[in-house]
């Protein structure tokens, strides 16, 4: 059983991490809770609220592009 207290982390790759960041934070009000920069040759930002058991987590590997979503239904949602 997954502990009522463990925290949910998705992580997506991007490549623009900086605008990413910037949409999530500034655009719908998600808090910066962490980054981290060539750890492995990836760069990251980790986003969320810090009283929700929940965070996304964007990365960008140096060198590398994975350009768009592979289709229109790549979505996050949330139903309350």
């Amino acid at each position: 059983m997954i502990p009522k207290t463990a925290k949910l982390r998705v992580a997506r790759p991007t490549d623009n991490l900086a605008k990413a960041t910037e949409m999530y934070v500034n655009g719908l009000g998600f808090k910066l809770l962490g980054s981290f920069e060539d750890h492995n040759g990836f760069d990251g930002s980790i986003i969320g609220h810090e009283q929700h058991n929940y965070h996304f987590e964007f990365t960008h590997h140096k060198g590398k592009t994975v350009g768009r979503a592979p289709t229109q239904d790549n979505l996050w949602y949330f139903i309350s």
